[in-house]
C-alpha cells in the first residue's frame, strides 16, 4: 500500500461547489515518513481540483495525475488557516493539508 503525505501551499479560485487551486509548491513524502522530507517536490505548473460535494480530489502535478476520494475533512483547532483532508484511492490513504489563506 502506497501512502503519500502531501503538503500544499495553495492559492484559490472557486466556482460552484468545485474549488480549483493553483499549487504554489507541493511536497510528496513516500515511505518511510519523515517530518519535513520530500521525496517528490516542485513548484511547476500544477493544479488541484477539489469537489467537496462529490467528495473527489484530482491532482495535476506536472507529469502526473492523481485521483482520490475524500474520506474525511476537518479544521485544525490550533491553526484555523489549514483544512485537513483524508484521501483514499486504489494505492491507499493519504493526508492533504490546504492553506486557506492562499
Amino acid at each position: 500500500m502506497k501512502k503519500f503525505l502531501l503538503l500544499l501551499l495553495l492559492s484559490t479560485g472557486a466556482f460552484a461547489q468545485r474549488q480549483v487551486y493553483n499549487v504554489q509548491w507541493y511536497c510528496i513524502d513516500e515511505k518511510p515518513f519523515k517530518k519535513g522530507q520530500c521525496d517528490v517536490s516542485g513548484n511547476e505548473y500544477s493544479f488541484v481540483f477539489l469537489d467537496a460535494q462529490k467528495k473527489s480530489v484530482t491532482f495535476f502535478l506536472t507529469s502526473m495525475k492523481l485521483n482520490y476520494v475524500i474520506k474525511d475533512s476537518y479544521a485544525d483547532a490550533t491553526d484555523k488557516n489549514y483544512t485537513y483532508y483524508v484521501l483514499e484511492n486504489e494505492s491507499g490513504r493519504t493526508d492533504m493539508r490546504v492553506n486557506k489563506k492562499g
